[in-house]
């Protein structure tokens, strides 16, 4: 990636300028209309465990397994639940709400 200089990406894109960029530079310049942050860039490896070598765990039911992390308005890694939770609700989710196990939908 021109911006952030990751090599693995599921799709790589163009830059208005013709640069190749990864899917998360193309689909933040597409949202944003701005160039991505390159602090904001996480290689593969990052996003299964924090850049001091910790596995991830949400900031606010401390849960380590999600099928997918958030962050929430200030940054803080979140698990998928905690940050539906939040944007729906403008709160952060209680704890007394976190279940041990992973519901998945049957359609």
């Amino acid at each position: 990636c021109s911006n952030c200089g990751t090599t693995k990406t599921p799709l790589w894109r163009r830059a208005p300028n013709g640069d190749t960029i990864c899917n998360a530079c193309g689909l933040f310049l597409k949202a944003r209309n701005a160039p991505r942050p390159v602090t904001d860039c996480n290689s593969s490896k990052d996003m299964t465990t924090a850049k001091q070598g910790r596995p991830l765990q949400c900031s606010n039911c401390g849960t380590r397994t999600t099928p997918l992390w958030r962050r929430d308005l200030e940054s803080n890694i979140i698990c998928n639940a905690c940050g539906l939770y939040y944007r729906l609700h403008n709160a952060h989710r209680p704890i007394t709400m976190k279940r041990t196990m992973i519901k998945r939908r049957k359609r």
